[in-house]
């Protein structure tokens, strides 16, 4: 018979909820023990991925307006330069290139965010927001040169759209990605920082599901939080 602790961890995703997080905060001059859900932080989960995607809007929209990221840039591929399961690092290795002819010819280098996306005929293209006008028909005839395609698009964009233009695909569906390649979704130049976390306190990895520590290690009442679909998220003592 499984114990209910194994029960807690086969009824859920491989990796989201099966850890927790024990650390201490400060609350009006009191301290507390809080026990945080640990999640997978996958694009694909329904929990972790649009909280994911809160984060890193509010991030790009912010970043994008700090560093006038207002062309927005999409590059797709020719299926006859790729096959599907090639096309991801196909496309990445086109995009340095890119950049490499960008700064020989125009002599700056791109502060950009991108985003992978993954096709319905399985191919992956690439969704760029940058800093600066770059010629469309240059930049068709570079991206087929370099490997990629003819087919490119670029436009100026609103400051309070960016965060639409780009964020959509990042809660889109992925299970047009069958290469089976773990990968970032997410990209940046090295200027740009998404989602950087402050460190506060220290904080004890317990390889215990939060549901399996509220219910039978923790017997006094206590605060907590729940998330809108009643997922405990965190309590603390």
């Amino acid at each position: 018979m499984s114990s209910s602790l194994d029960l807690y961890k086969h009824n859920r995703n491989k990796f989201c909820g099966k850890n927790t997080l024990k650390g201490a905060i400060v609350e009006n001059g009191v301290k507390k023990t809080r026990f945080v859900r640990l999640g997978c932080k996958s694009w694909n989960c329904e929990i972790c991925g649009p909280r994911k995607a809160s984060k890193y809007r509010y991030s790009i929209n912010e970043n994008a307006q700090n560093m006038k990221l207002d062309r927005f840039l999409t590059l797709t591929l020719d299926p006859r330069k790729s096959t599907p399961e090639n096309s991801l690092p196909h496309i990445k290795q086109c995009w340095a290139k890119l950049r490499t002819y960008i700064k020989r010819k125009f002599r700056y280098t791109l502060s950009f965010i991108c985003i992978v996306e993954f096709q319905k005929n399985e191919y992956a293209h690439l969704h760029v927001l940058l800093d600066r006008f770059l010629p469309q028909k240059w930049i068709s005839n570079t991206w087929d040169k370099l490997g990629g395609g003819k087919i490119v698009f670029i436009e100026k964009v609103e400051f309070r759209k960016i965060s639409y233009y780009i964020t959509k695909y990042l809660t889109k569906d992925t299970a047009f990605n069958n290469s089976g390649i773990r990968y970032r979704k997410c990209t940046t130049s090295k200027d740009i920082k998404l989602n950087y976390k402050k460190k506060s306190g220290e904080w004890i990895l317990m390889t215990v599901p939060i549901e399996y520590l509220r219910e039978h290690y923790i017997k006094k009442d206590s605060k907590e939080k729940r998330d809108k679909t009643g997922m405990l998220h965190w309590f603390e003592l």
